[in-house]
């Protein structure tokens, strides 16, 4: 059975995915905005989030 922590990993890696996709085709945004997206939605929000549980 997959844990809760590694769920919301899962979903957020997946959710950080489709938003780079998104915003390289449809925007015409610079590179280091698609970098900080992924980083942001795919690493740190699930690190708060799990961190805010743990508690």
């Amino acid at each position: 059975m997959v844990s809760r922590e590694n769920q919301v990993i899962l979903g957020f890696g997946l959710l950080a995915l489709v938003l780079l996709y998104l915003v390289a085709t449809l925007t015409t945004l610079p590179t280091w905005v698609s970098i900080a997206v992924v980083i942001v939605v795919g690493v740190i929000v699930p690190q708060v989030i799990n961190n805010a549980q743990g508690e």
